[in-house]
């Protein structure tokens, strides 16, 4: 069994997170307790039939006293320096540090989440074979709740209504200004010089671009574009970028969660000179 009580991150972050686990659980045969999703947890109603051996715990007094129990334990091995019988606290610092991936089918992984109780401490497990092989469970455990397809489904038919491609623009500023030393904190200039490439990739065809933002946006500035700016949920952005045709955006789990939802090609934007070529749009799994 393994238990997920802390993840570092917003929604998409965890969702890129679990997923990796959810996926490797269905191919090994163990259980998952996820008991650091309480916020987000009313947001998504499942659909499908399937067989997921996957208990999110939603906000509450069983949530709460399990993450605390689980917490205060970590704290005590630490201190005491100790193990616990039956309780593995899995930490990948060497990994994180050099942001190499772990190999969650390596069998000793495997062995330990079969028999014990794992709790991983890290950033980097990845199992991306069985991820693509069980995305669609994963879809079906993530499916935003009825209000928020609607929501998505509205923006969307408009946009087709208006032009022939759709182009999602994640603009993702608010702690980019600090993260990876600002590398990826770009001004709207920089998307709008993006846009005008990517027009001119789809040159007679009416390219309409959908922005999601977590700020709000001046709709004057992007007025030589056709483009649909509104403030919205993050759910709704997330699943609406995951409905368009192409998307770009700086590095991030919610551009790449988007992009792995729905097999989006995106381009992630490594710097503001960069080209966009057709190329430059890669699917999650290219």
């Amino acid at each position: 069994m393994i238990v997920i009580k802390q993840v570092s991150g917003q929604l998409a972050n965890r969702l890129h997170f679990f997923s990796y686990f959810i996926a490797n659980g269905k191919a090994y045969n163990y259980s998952l307790l996820i008991t650091c999703f309480p916020e987000f947890h009313d947001l998504f109603a499942p659909v499908g039939d399937d067989k997921l051996n996957v208990t999110i715990a939603r906000r509450g007094i069983r949530q709460s006293a399990i993450s605390k129990i689980l917490n205060k334990l970590h704290v005590v091995t630490l201190k005491l320096k100790i193990k616990l019988p039956g309780i593995i606290f899995h930490s990948i610092p060497g990994y994180d540090l050099q942001l190499a991936q772990y190999d969650m089918n390596l069998p000793e992984f495997v062995k330990l989440a079969q028999q014990q109780v794992l709790i991983p401490q890290g950033w980097v497990y990845r199992d991306y074979a069985n991820l693509k092989k069980y995305l669609p469970q994963v879809r079906n455990l993530f499916s935003p709740k009825n209000e928020f397809k609607s929501a998505v489904k509205i923006c969307v038919e408009l946009a087709r209504s208006t032009g022939d491609i759709i182009i999602g623009v994640h603009i993702r500023r608010g702690d980019y200004i600090d993260f990876n030393g600002g590398k990826w904190y770009y001004d709207n200039s920089v998307y709008k010089n993006k846009m005008r490439q990517v027009e001119q990739l789809f040159e007679g065809r009416q390219c309409v671009f959908i922005i999601c933002s977590q700020e709000p946006l001046n709709k004057d500035e992007f007025v030589d574009f056709s483009t649909l700016i509104e403030e919205r949920p993050a759910i709704v952005d997330l699943y609406l970028l995951a409905q368009c045709d192409y998307m770009f955006g700086p590095p991030s789990t919610f551009t790449g969660w988007a992009s792995l939802y729905n097999t989006v090609p995106a381009y992630y934007m490594q710097s503001a000179d960069e080209k966009v070529t057709i190329d430059s749009f890669k699917e999650f799994f290219d």
